[in-house]
């Protein structure tokens, strides 16, 4: 089968390799249609480490896919061949401290499909994943969509830690494919005051799209002084998706006393910070994000009910044999490129 293989950084191999096989009565065989590059895929391509993590090469990434069940294993009642099904990646144990606790996406054992070292991700024909993890596909739903329940989960999940209503106000910094679903469900959920920033003229134009009653550029103005003129009183939340730490500290400027930041973007570096004193003063919550934590069901929901239109987001597709340009593409953000996707076979 076709493998799209990371051998070092910045480099990308389109190798054969053997159709993977169930093992365990309760996996699925799936057949992969389209795979969505993830920020953290993009991390893996330009840079051996991660935080502090060094990256193991060769690595299959890839965990934001839809696909086609191929096979079932005999423990397997709820899935059958032919079924569109998305994926939640995240593979727990089901018996931990934490996975009792209800924070699978915290197992101490997790594996997450596409994380280098851990379980070789979805930029294949082929993947086994088991079958708790995969959920069906409404007919209402298309496969680009069923991919961005991903993001959309993880969006979810963020605004969990905040529940806003009606008349509250928040902004989210760095209007990627994790921002925009940010703003997505944000505005699927009744909160009318969204206040966006990113650095690529594109995406800001997409967070109006998606709903956002104000984007600005940080290296174009002072996005904090804009958005503090609309909101003299500051935000009641901020949503850090771009893992940088300019956006952290505008982060805090903007929250009101009593503020939510919710950090959701992934930094390179191994230590970021905030400033004590307004941080203290103002008795800022700051909520680290982590994944998704099983909201690929809700996000299903939500799009086959057409709360929410993220299928715009999907807007560079290549095949499997340009995998190196769409990487590239992908991590210079070129053509403006929201979601760049990999099709294995023709997306409906």
């Amino acid at each position: 089968m076709k493998t799209i293989v990371l051998t070092e950084v910045s480099k990308l191999e389109l190798r054969n390799a053997p159709k993977p096989a169930i093992t365990t009565d309760t996996d699925v065989l799936l057949r992969t249609i389209v795979v969505g590059l993830c920020g953290s895929d993009i991390h893996y391509f330009t840079t051996d480490s991660i935080a502090g993590e060094k990256v193991a090469h060769p690595a299959v990434l890839g965990h934001e896919v839809s696909a086609v069940v191929e096979a079932v294993g005999p423990g397997v009642t709820s899935l059958k061949p032919g079924d569109r099904v998305a994926v939640d990646p995240a593979v727990s144990c089901g018996t931990c401290d934490q996975c009792r606790a209800g924070r699978p996406h915290t197992c101490r054992s997790l594996l997450f499909l596409g994380s280098p070292g851990e379980k070789d991700g979805a930029l294949a024909e082929y993947f086994v994943m088991p079958a708790a993890n995969c959920y069906p596909v409404p007919e209402t739903v298309s496969m680009a969509e069923a991919m961005l329940t991903e993001p959309l989960s993880i969006a979810l999940h963020a605004l969990s830690f905040w529940p806003g209503s009606p008349g509250q106000t928040m902004a989210v910094l760095g209007a990627g494919p994790i921002g925009l679903s940010v703003i997505l469900a944000a505005r699927a959920a009744g909160i009318e005051k969204i206040y966006a920033t990113d650095r690529i003229v594109e995406r800001e134009d997409a967070a109006r799209l998606a709903g956002a009653v104000w984007a600005g550029n940080p290296d174009r103005g002072d996005v904090v002084r804009e958005i503090l003129s609309r909101q003299p009183l500051g935000l009641d939340a901020v949503f850090e998706c771009c893992g940088v730490q300019s956006a952290l500290d505008q982060a805090v400027d903007l929250l009101k006393p009593g503020g939510t930041l919710a950090v959701v973007g992934i930094p390179l570096v191994e230590r970021i910070s905030f400033p004590s004193g307004p941080l203290r003063r103002k008795e800022i919550r700051v909520q680290s994000v982590r994944r998704q934590n099983r909201y690929v069901k809700r996000a299903l929901l939500l799009l086959s009910a057409r709360l929410i239109e993220i299928g715009f987001l999907a807007n560079r597709d290549f095949r499997p044999e340009d995998a190196q340009a769409a990487f590239e593409t992908a991590a210079g953000r070129k053509d403006g490129a929201l979601k760049v996707t990999i099709s294995f076979q023709a997306i409906k």
